[in-house]
């Protein structure tokens, strides 16, 4: 009995523990007041909040509503109707909160942020606690950014605080962000969206493709001290602009049981990530490289667009880390070390690993006001309709990217999420069907008779269908046609 009481205090206390304050501080209590003041709770709008007080240090809010009702509330409760979207501020304003354990509180303009998404040409992913690329940051050419609607289930979910996903942004790479309110305002103001590069900012666009790999030849580094180097080089589509201290490396041990008696082996294996790398093709293994076993090329399961390249090593005969090397000629080599001289050998510390998920989709269905959303949205639509069952491949293309200009403009002068959502849900539309449009006009073009034709609107075409596409066999088609254009 006197063990189950012990069982139950425990648990009464973690609870407490982790439970949200009930209270908060007089400054932050009339702060909130005048945040939430005009708002909206559970359809009825707040008429007026006041500050009230339990002790001297513990303070929480009175609100009257329009309907005449009064009700004390306290912040677990403010908290909880936040996240569960019950408390609307007025103005398409949201309250985030940093912290499940502290009544700190922020306030998200809405629209602001998506002025500032939508007017952004890259962003910076800062990597997290944990992951192997930690503190470390990338810059990603952005795609697209949109709301997450209800009736995307595998999206509308909560983060481990109960915040719900909100936003995806989507990268010209293939990967994507998914935000909560609380992260699109930590972002917002982290700097992490970038409207105008500067001249030393390497955007990343498309992710780079392992094409293959070889062994490199073994030679001294060091005769003195009898070390030598070998190593492997990995081949890519495109010169590689990160730097080698993007490229951490990662000691793995994994235990198995032998299939046959059963008994428990351990093997070691040695993980160099390449980040914003994919592999499209099956590389062959090198079976076997001095010391390494089995070297090949996996792919990051647990992350977007990482591959590593994997070996199983001795860790006796593994005393220095590898050097990584890249080069001019479209590849980074990892450069191994033997050492035959202990004395100088100290052995390094290595890291560990994280992960992330997306998707949506359109309609076309004006609302009659008079706003300067109203205004470029009905303007969009307008075009789209003007070309609806025209022959002219060239003409629709031409009014579609307009249109695309006009929702753009549209979504960032919005009052509402249901306005965002309309406009970036229709230029979605104009996304989808614009890539294989220019596809078939240049094809055409191109196979006129007299070779009348615009060269330089025919490359525009191109260049704005490779920006929104990720269709691989779309974006390989529009190489050929662009090299076919040059020519």
């Amino acid at each position: 009995m006197k063990k189950i009481w012990i069982i139950l205090i425990l648990l009464l206390m973690s609870n407490t523990v982790n439970a949200f304050p009930k209270y908060t501080t007089r400054e932050n209590a009339l702060r909130l007041a005048k945040v939430i003041d005009k708002g909206v709770f559970n359809s009825h709008r707040i008429a007026s909040a006041f500050v009230k007080n339990r002790t001297p240090n513990e303070f929480y809010l009175q609100v009257i509503l329009d309907d005449g009702s009064s009700h004390e509330w306290l912040m677990d409760r403010i908290y909880q109707w936040a996240l569960n979207d019950q408390l609307v501020l007025a103005n398409n304003r949201v309250l985030v909160f940093p912290s499940d354990e502290s009544t700190e509180f922020y306030v998200l303009d809405k629209n602001a942020f998506y002025r500032l998404a939508l007017s952004s040409s890259a962003f910076v992913k800062t990597y997290k606690e944990h992951d192997l690329l930690a503190e470390k940051n990338l810059k990603f050419a952005m795609r697209r950014f949109r709301l997450i609607q209800p009736e995307d289930d595998d999206l509308f979910v909560t983060d481990n605080m109960g915040n719900r996903f909100r936003y995806v942004l989507e990268f010209k790479n293939g990967s994507r962000e998914i935000l909560t309110y609380l992260s699109a305002y930590q972002l917002m103001h982290n700097g992490a969206f970038i409207q105008k590069p500067g001249p030393t900012d390497i955007i990343l666009n498309r992710a780079f493709q392992v094409q293959g790999m070889k062994a490199t030849r073994k030679k001294v580094e060091d005769e003195i001290r009898n070390i030598w180097s070998f190593g492997v080089e990995v081949l890519l589509n495109q010169p590689m602009p990160l730097s080698p201290d993007l490229f951490p490396i990662q000691i793995v041990e994994e235990t198995m049981r032998h299939p046959e008696t059963g008994e428990r082996q351990t093997r070691f294996y040695i993980h160099v990530l390449f980040p914003n790398t994919e592999q499209v093709q099956e590389i062959p293994e090198i079976r076997t490289l001095e010391y390494l076993q089995h070297v090949n090329i996996i792919t990051d399961i647990a992350h977007q667009n990482r591959v590593f390249l994997r070996a199983q090593i001795n860790p006796d005969v593994f005393e220095l880390p590898p050097y990584i090397q890249v080069t001019n000629r479209q590849s980074v080599k990892v450069n191994f070390f033997i050492v035959t001289d202990q004395s100088m050998v100290k052995r390094p510390d290595f890291v560990e690993i994280s992960q992330a998920k997306t998707m949506m989709h359109p309609a076309l269905e004006p609302m009659p006001k008079d706003t300067e959303y109203d205004k470029y949205y009905l303007a969009a639509v307008e075009k789209i309709r003007s070309v609806q069952g025209h022959h002219s491949l060239h003409l629709k293309i031409e009014t579609y990217l307009a249109a695309v200009e006009l929702l753009k403009k549209a979504a960032m002068n919005t009052k509402t999420d249901q306005q965002v959502a309309q406009a970036l849900q229709q230029r979605d539309v104009l996304f989808d069907v614009l890539p294989k449009m220019v596809v078939e006009n240049t094809q055409q073009q191109l196979h006129r008779t007299d070779r009348q034709f615009d060269r330089s609107m025919l490359l525009r075409h191109i260049e704005h269908a490779e920006h929104i596409t990720t269709n691989r066999e779309f974006l390989k088609q529009l190489r050929i046609l662009r090299s076919s254009l040059m020519n």
